[in-house]
């Protein structure tokens, strides 16, 4: 089994193929994707923030591993970054500044205000990152991605967007960060029941809907607040339209949603691609999408981390400059470097 799988990666590795190599939450089991063979039934996507692009990775083949017999592949050839995209300081802080006054100044609510930091690569091992995010990652959704046209991402997702199960969906209201130390306050404490409201608001079709929390989850160098919701659905019919309507979520865009995201696409000054879109698979026992957040785009000279931060009315522009700082960690410091 090792022996087929690292075979068939290392082919498609060589022959620059599109791929995607990813561990489900709480697994130890790695799967491979090729967008080989047409199928109905096992379909991958990948899902633009600006809903410009929905990628379809479909096969009847998938090829499984446990994540401790994946071994390294031979060197993968990068493009260069055709373009710097990563804001200054200065002109982060103006761009908060905006936001807030738009915010005091309309009735909108919540605007989340992101941005590229871009580090050198100094020889990044994808295989040993891999699984550097699977250890320090374990509840997340780890991928690696490929294709020749949007080149290669890795993320490890802690934020589901929705499961489904024998016709039961689950989902989380995930806002709100602080560092450690910090106690939350109204700001972070608002911030999540407008996530969890939006949320409900979109099952309005469901049965038995079902909110738990907010709580205190760990994120590794900061604290978010979570809350658990579920509900019971008719068919699968009903699980698009949930999907559809629930992206891009508060926590990644704002409140209310349509005036936020025209704010983002105007002003943000830069194209998120697939940063804040959602991934995830349909099969016919499960399907599972995360919203795309604790992401990178990896080229031969740099790595693009994509960070981001919910502004509201009282925001402070020099903590959320701070705030995307050490999100920048989460996936920034555990590039493992050959």
């Amino acid at each position: 089994m090792q022996n087929k799988f690292q075979e068939k990666f290392q082919e498609v590795i060589a022959n620059q193929q599109s791929f995607l190599l990813f561990r489900q939450p709480n697994s130890s089991e790695v799967e491979l994707w090729l967008d080989e063979e047409k199928n109905d039934e096992n379909q991958f996507v990948f899902h633009r923030f600006d809903d410009s692009e929905h990628i379809i990775f479909s096969t009847d083949k998938v090829e499984r591993i446990a994540i401790n017999e994946l071994v390294n592949i031979e060197s993968f050839s990068l493009e260069q970054s055709s373009k710097k995209e990563a804001i200054s300081y200065e002109n982060y802080l103006e761009l908060i500044s905006k936001t807030v006054e738009e915010l005091n100044t309309t009735s909108t609510e919540k605007i989340v205000i992101s941005r590229i930091k871009e580090i050198e690569n100094e020889g990044v091992n994808l295989i040993k990152t891999f699984k550097n995010l699977h250890q320090n990652y374990p509840k997340a959704f780890v991928y690696l991605w490929f294709t020749k046209e949007n080149g290669l991402w890795i993320g490890a997702s802690p934020e589901l967007l929705l499961e489904e199960e024998n016709l039961t969906v689950k989902t989380v209201s995930l806002a709100g960060t602080l560092p450690k130390e910090e106690e939350w306050t109204s700001k972070e404490i608002h911030e999540q029941q407008v996530v969890t409201d939006y949320i409900v608001s979109n099952l309005q079709d469901a049965k038995s809907i079902s909110v738990n929390g907010p709580h205190t989850v760990d994120a590794g160098f900061f604290n978010h607040l979570k809350s658990y919701i579920s509900a019971e659905v008719d068919d699968y019919e009903q699980v698009n339209k949930i999907l559809n309507r629930l992206h891009p979520t508060p926590a990644v865009c704002g409140m209310p949603k349509q005036e936020a995201k025209n704010f983002i696409l105007a002003n943000e000054g830069y194209d998120r691609k697939y940063y804040a879109g959602y991934f995830g698979f349909k099969m016919p026992e499960k399907s599972l999408y995360f919203v795309n957040l604790r992401c990178a785009q990896i080229f031969s000279d740099v790595v693009k981390l994509y960070v981001g931060g919910g502004i509201m009315p009282d925001s402070n522009s020099e903590k959320e400059w701070q705030e995307t700082e050490l999100k920048s960690k989460t996936i920034g410091n555990l590039l493992v470097t050959d």
